[in-house]
């Protein structure tokens, strides 16, 4: 069932990477002229990548991948879309930023690529597209070398759980405790630019805990040094949120004090 999910949300990655290239929200023409596409909170919190082996998992079109390489990690981006990796790779070598960019979905990585990594990546709108958190552990495991870091910055699942459709009020509209239920939706537009009508209509998600998310990590030898939350997003998730000079997303009720991303850095044992 689970190759069925992914079919359709392949279907409609392959069709958001242009509308989102296209965007405000990315501004890939800010990044072509040097603006780097990673935000304050992973800069700061990862530190120092020169010279590193990176790991971007879900990379999407390596806006992202590329930013760290500007950095002077040498980069490898993973993405099942092809039309992300396409275009990853046409910046790549338009930009002359050197990186390597793998097409597999990543419960496959393990078929496509045999290296080690000092670094594991990954942020932002990632995990909800994975059914088994347990595997992805396992796939990050594999490819961190002993002592490599971990570091994820996500939408926190309690933010996730709110209902988007009451913008002036809290609700919640979906289950927290849902590990390996996919929820299907139904949307023709897309969340980066709502004008912008999709054809692939149907997608599948999954809702993950902070402890399944944490003790997963744990449970491959990962030792978490830190995990940290914030009360703001990297989108607009809820119409109640403006965009601020910071590039992230805040409530303007504050009431809606609530937690909406967190970060958490790890090292292999």
């Amino acid at each position: 069932m689970n190759e069925e999910y992914f079919e359709a949300n392949m279907k409609r990655w392959n069709e958001r990477v242009e509308i989102n290239a296209q965007s405000k929200f990315y501004n890939l023409e800010g990044f072509i002229k040097g603006k780097s596409s990673l935000l304050p909170i992973e800069v700061r919190e990862l530190g120092d990548v020169k010279g590193k082996s990176l790991l971007h998992l879900q990379c999407h079109f390596g806006m992202d991948t590329l930013s760290w390489a500007r950095k002077g990690a040498k980069v490898t981006g993973v993405d099942f879309a092809s039309e992300a990796i396409k275009l990853a790779r046409e910046l790549s070598e338009e930009l002359k930023i050197s990186a390597d960019f793998v097409e597999t979905n990543i419960y496959d990585l393990s078929k496509k690529l045999d290296k080690k990594f000092d670094i594991i990546f990954t942020s932002y709108g990632v995990l909800c597209w994975l059914p088994d958190i347990k595997k992805w552990a396992e796939i990050i495991a594999h490819f961190l070398k002993p002592g490599g870091i971990f570091y994820i910055i996500e939408s926190h699942p309690f933010g996730l759980i709110i209902d988007e459709e009451y913008p002036k009020r809290f609700q919640t509209g979906y289950p927290y405790f849902n590990e390996g239920k996919a929820i299907r939706f139904e949307d023709e537009s897309n969340p980066i630019d709502s004008a912008k009508k999709l054809e692939n209509v149907v997608s599948f998600e999954w809702l993950h805990s902070l402890g399944s998310i944490v003790n997963s990590l744990i449970a491959v030898g990962i030792e978490i040094d830190f995990i940290h939350e914030f009360p703001f997003g990297f989108f607009q998730l809820h119409p109640e949120m403006k965009r601020g000079e910071d590039g992230y997303y805040y409530f303007q009720n504050e009431l809606f004090n609530v937690p909406m991303i967190f970060s958490l850095k790890g090292k292999k044992k």
